[in-house]
């Protein structure tokens, strides 16, 4: 399920760490149905959570410590390929919709849920433009390396981390080892995450692989941190 989620903000100025904003209204949607049900499922421990999403600004600019928008507004495309998941959020974001959510130094609220078609594909391979940015990240002995197309060793690493993930999402490990992602016209980035700075990727890709694989990332995204707002995919051809 794809949901493109309108909110109109009280001013126009964004904090770098948007994510956390967005993950704080997630949470409290969850929060507010069910009586909280939901937000166990999804929010503790160390459950797996089959989501992504990306933010979008009209008109933006980046500023010393924040984002100024065109328009006192922003969008955020919610995917999932879980039905079950998708159907939870989309009635927690009804029971949300036209309340004010508070934001450090701003407000958020609601206004619009559009359910979009779902992205797919019919053949092994597809042109994709990240939404969100393509976060690798390897942890080891406590310590996150994080890996862009920078790096001679991008196709390699990406493979490895890419197939490790899908196995560990159900996926065959013969299936899983033969996924490989092309940057086309993909440059490194460094966003602000939690209060570290990330090395990731932005731009348009091709995914090599079985179709089945190539759809779970257009519904589900790709690469790590999925549901904190990385790895979110527009599908451009097939």
């Amino acid at each position: 399920m794809r949901l493109k989620l309108k909110f109109l903000l009280e001013n126009n100025r964004m904090p770098y760490e948007y994510r956390k904003a967005v993950l704080s209204f997630l949470k409290k949607c969850l929060e507010s149905i069910n009586e909280g049900k939901y937000f166990d499922v999804y929010f503790s421990g160390n459950n797996r959570k089959v989501w992504t999403f990306a933010a979008g600004f009209p008109k933006s600019a980046f500023g010393k410590d924040y984002i100024e928008l065109g328009k006192n507004e922003m969008t955020i495309i919610f995917s999932t390929s879980d039905k079950l998941t998708g159907y939870i959020f989309y009635s927690a974001f009804i029971a949300q919709k036209n309340k004010i959510h508070p934001l450090k130094g701003n407000s958020m609220k609601l206004v619009s849920i559009q359910k979009l078609a779902d992205q797919s594909v019919k053949t092994d391979t597809a042109l994709v433009k990240m939404l969100s940015p393509l976060c690798l990240r390897e942890h080891d002995n406590r310590h996150d390396t994080y890996y862009s197309v920078s790096g001679e060793n991008f196709r390699e690493v990406s493979r490895r981390i890419i197939a490790g993930q899908l196995e560990c999402e159900g996926f065959a490990k013969e299936l899983a080892e033969t996924v490989e992602i092309i940057p086309i016209n993909a440059g490194k980035t460094v966003v602000r995450h939690y209060g570290n700075y990330i090395e990731v990727s932005i731009g348009e890709f091709l995914i090599k692989g079985d179709k089945a694989v190539i759809n779970y990332f257009l519904q589900s995204g790709i690469g790590s941190r999925k549901s904190a707002g990385f790895g979110c995919l527009q599908l451009i051809s097939d």
